[in-house]
């Protein structure tokens, strides 16, 4: 009764510690209690007085080492299970990546038809729609507002060869100096698959792994954001409201979004000088459209035409970009004189502006020579912090470039911005050391889950008590190897026998060992006393007596017993 009790209350105080009391112990500390409470009160269990009628016995008598060894090697795999649970999640996803983004279907043959209206505050108006100011004095502002931490930091030193991107949405409609989303087309949610990944179509390249972070815009359109040509990003479910608009779900925390994504970046300089003509026969003519007023959209034609050239679509392109680089100027500020189409204004009369019209103006070039374009807006530029293998993006880095659909690449960046508007043909990179600012609860998390030689977190308490505990229970394991090669009769002395074990059976095994005459196993004691020369009237005595008692149903006698005992020990040390 006092013993089941005692289990009672064992088991209950592990629960309780398992459960996170009493809470001003650390967790490991708590689990590894537990453990400990558990393995005291099964063992306190299992020591009861009962007769095995056939049990097995070991081929050696277990020590206090074999003991200390067992709890250290259960503490050790606890502290390997916490380790493993504190580094894997993240390593196992991004497996779960590499598989999904290897063995999915390409479907990069066509462009995407639009989704439908959701009412807004933030990126575009109650009608789905975001125009063109008519005249512009803007003052970006320095807060940082999007994080890209790369997953490989070799892939760093690719993105600073050119300029970097982080797309947040893409428009394909043109109408009436604004642009929107397709009206009608089909959406709707798009829900991960197993692996916790959304898939949102196959693209060439090299994926680029990559953690996102950013607020959470309350009462607003929250949309997908990461690099450009993103492919798969690790989220519930996305709200598809075009082919480059996704809306995420609503943020966990006060602490906005944070999710693993994989893009692959395309620029129209990284393709090929010979990209084969656009197949516009599956292409909806809203990715074609030209503004409505006929003298306009023959301008824009005209223009096309005279500034692409000839040569190969890639080459066309390129002319266009450059054009607009060259000869139009980069500005903040705006004033339209005239109040005319925003556009207009810009390409043929004050022909000056920000990177919205830039992008609107490559669009509608592009579209005249017959490939369809869109908008995209999000970031460019940005600042690297080796340091932390971060990229930061302020609100000054806002920016929108054209995005044009050729045959076999998907969605390729055409920016038109002449790129000293955006810092450069590439992204800074920060002072050796120097902290990403408006990041300190990131750098702080960062540091507890990748730097080496932090003392922070699960992560590293495990994998310090898995060796502090392991390494101990395997040399004493290694030990008692050693001892038993040094004395093998000794270490088989345990024999196999059926029940219990009495002191004097015992005792003469370990004198047979002792006097180099070993049992061997599962051999009877009769056969083994044909070799037994000194001591063999004792053997004999012994045999008949064991016999009588455990096999003809003969009485024990305690006496007779200790005589035999006492009488072996005093052959055992006659050596």
């Amino acid at each position: 009764m006092i013993r089941f009790l005692l289990f009672l209350i064992g088991t209950g105080g592990a629960y309780a510690l398992l459960r996170g009391w009493p809470e001003v112990l650390p967790p490991v500390v708590r689990a590894c209690a537990a453990v400990l409470l558990l393995v005291a009160v099964i063992g306190l269990w299992a020591r009861r007085k009962r007769e095995v009628l056939a049990a097995a016995k070991g081929r050696r008598a277990a020590g206090w080492t074999d003991y200390v060894a067992i709890v250290m090697a259960v503490l050790a795999m606890e502290s390997g299970f916490l380790w493993f649970l504190s580094a894997a999640p993240d390593r196992l996803h991004d497996v779960a990546l590499d598989l999904n983004l290897w063995v999915r279907e390409d479907d990069a043959d066509g462009p995407e038809k639009g989704g439908g209206a959701r009412q807004g505050n933030w990126l575009w108006d109650n009608e789905m729609r975001r125009p063109l100011p008519m005249r512009t004095n803007f003052k970006p502002g320095n807060r940082p507002e999007v994080f890209v931490r790369l997953r490989d930091p070799g892939d760093a030193a690719e993105l600073l060869s050119r300029q970097v991107y982080v797309g947040a949405f893409a428009l394909g409609r043109y109408e009436n100096a604004a642009w929107l989303a397709f009206p009608g087309a089909p959406g709707g949610r798009l829900l991960s698959n197993e692996a916790g990944f959304v898939d949102l179509g196959e693209r060439p390249g090299r994926a680029v792994v990559h953690e996102v972070f950013h607020s959470y815009h309350e009462g607003g359109q929250n949309a997908l954001t990461a690099l450009q040509g993103v492919v798969m990003v690790r989220v519930p479910e996305l709200l598809r409201l075009d082919s480059g608009l996704h809306l995420l779900p609503p943020a966990r925390g006060e602490g906005g979004y944070e999710y693993l994504a994989a893009s692959k970046p395309m620029r129209l300089e990284d393709l090929p000088k010979v990209v084969e003509a656009v197949d516009v026969s599956e292409v909806p003519d809203t990715l074609l459209a030209l503004p409505g007023q006929r003298s306009f959209a023959e301008r824009v034609e005209g223009l096309a035409n005279l500034v692409a050239g000839s040569g190969t679509l890639s080459q066309r392109l390129l002319n266009l970009q450059n054009h607009l680089r060259t000869t139009l100027k980069y500005s903040l500020e705006t004033t339209n004189p005239r109040d005319l189409d925003p556009v207009e204004n810009f390409l043929f009369h004050e022909q000056r502006g920000h990177c919205e019209l830039f992008a609107t103006a490559g669009a509608l070039l592009a579209r005249s020579l017959g490939v369809p374009a869109r908008v995209a807006y999000g970031w460019a530029g940005g600042t690297y912090y080796e340091s932390s293998n971060l990229f930061v993006f302020r609100a000054r880095e806002a920016h929108a470039w054209t995005e044009v659909w050729l045959n076999g690449y998907g969605w390729v960046v055409m920016d038109p911005t002449p790129p000293v508007a955006i810092g450069g043909e590439t992204a800074e990179v920060a002072a050796p050391g120097e902290r990403p600012p408006g990041a300190e609860e990131f750098e702080e998390q960062a540091e507890q889950e990748y730097a080496v030689g932090s003392m922070e977190g699960p992560g590293k308490i495990g994998r310090v008590l898995t060796l502090a505990f392991g390494v101990p229970a395997l040399l004493l394991w290694l030990w008692r190897g050693i001892q038993a090669r040094r004395h093998p009769g000794a270490e088989r002395a345990g024999g196999v026998a059926l029940g219990r074990q009495p002191d004097y059976l015992k005792a003469w095994r370990r004198a047979c060992a002792v006097r180099g005459v070993p049992i061997p196993l599962g051999m009877p004691l009769r056969r083994h006393l044909r070799g037994v020369a000194e001591g063999k009237v004792l053997g004999e005595r012994l045999v008949a007596y064991h016999y009588r008692v455990r096999y003809q149903g003969g009485m024990a006698d305690a006496e007779e017993e200790q005589r035999l005992l006492a009488e072996i020990r005093a052959w055992e040390r006659s050596v």
